[in-house]
């Protein structure tokens, strides 16, 4: 297995389920500040426990643009150790508040990212927005990003209970005339009807996790008819309790179903398994063979 995993850390790879500011590896995080205290823990007390985590060791880490940016480039680098050659990856709108709760200088930060590593990785920024947000207060914000040219897509997540997406309808259909793909985490802890509801409001491109499609016929054919892909992020999965492990997880189900899909890091930082860590580890648990690794592989470089 150690000749395999040579193998794919050489493979050039495709991560497009991300988070920017939680995507930097530990040890190069631990190197460049080595007095920071961040004791991950194996697993988290589901998505809030999470949340509880972010807020209590990231945040207050993250105490100026400065550090953003710092910890923003420190997960492209990440991405570039791991021979990952396309990168969407969202950067949170809610980081406007380092940048003086100036649109200007936090599409500026982006872009200046995006400068530094061309030719060096396809970097594609995308805009996150959290479900909680004030509708109004976002939709002139993000306006400003989709005409900035800076950014490549757009992807809303947080708490899926009892969230009411058809708000962002608006919102959805302005990114798809500006030709930005559409994302939306759905479906990792609410139920298919979740993702039925958010297929059905947003029409979204791609949905980010949505393996409890798996428990309904009628979620699967809805992706399937829509050609829908899901970023899969299996230790995200397992880390929040969504799975008990990747012998359980829906993953391989939903391969077999047909259903277009990728296997992603989602927050490197937090849950500290690379691509090629979940490569092996679907392959060393008998989820997944070479091959179709591989095939999974080149999907998230399309």
């Amino acid at each position: 297995m150690d000749s395999i995993r040579h193998k794919i850390q050489l493979l050039p790879k495709g991560d497009v389920h991300s988070h920017l500011h939680l995507s930097a590896r530990l040890d190069l995080l631990k190197a460049q500040y080595p007095h920071l205290d961040l004791p991950l823990p194996q697993y988290y007390d589901g998505f809030m426990g999470m949340m509880e985590f972010i807020n209590q060791h990231i945040k207050p880490f993250m105490s100026s643009s400065e550090k953003a940016i710092a910890l923003m480039d420190l997960g492209i680098r990440s991405s570039i150790a791991d021979r990952v050659t396309r990168l969407e990856a969202s950067v949170d709108l809610n980081l406007i508040r380092l940048f003086g709760n100036s649109i200007k200088e936090f599409i500026e930060a982006v872009e200046g990212l995006k400068q530094k590593y061309v030719g060096v990785i396809d970097f594609r920024p995308e805009i996150g927005i959290n479900k909680d947000s004030s509708i109004d207060l976002i939709n002139g914000l993000a306006r400003c990003c989709f005409e900035s040219g800076v950014f490549y897509g757009l992807d809303i997540y947080g708490n899926e209970k009892g969230r009411d997406l058809s708000g962002f309808r608006q919102l959805f259909l302005n990114a798809k005339y500006k030709n930005l793909k559409t994302k939306v985490h759905i479906g990792e802890f609410g139920g298919p009807e979740t993702i039925e509801e958010a297929i059905m409001h947003l029409e979204p491109d791609e949905i980010q996790h949505g393996i409890h499609a798996v428990k309904s016929a009628k979620t699967i054919q809805m992706i399937l008819e829509r050609g829908i892909r899901l970023n899969i992020c299996p230790q995200s999965n397992i880390a929040l309790g969504a799975v008990a492990d990747l012998h359980t997880h829906p993953i391989r189900k939903l391969y077999d179903a047909g259903i277009n899909l990728t296997i992603n890091t989602d927050d490197l930082l937090l849950f500290n398994a690379s691509l090629t860590d979940q490569y092996i580890s679907l392959m060393e648990q008998g989820v997944f063979s070479f091959n179709e690794i591989d095939g999974i592989r080149l999907n998230s470089l399309q």
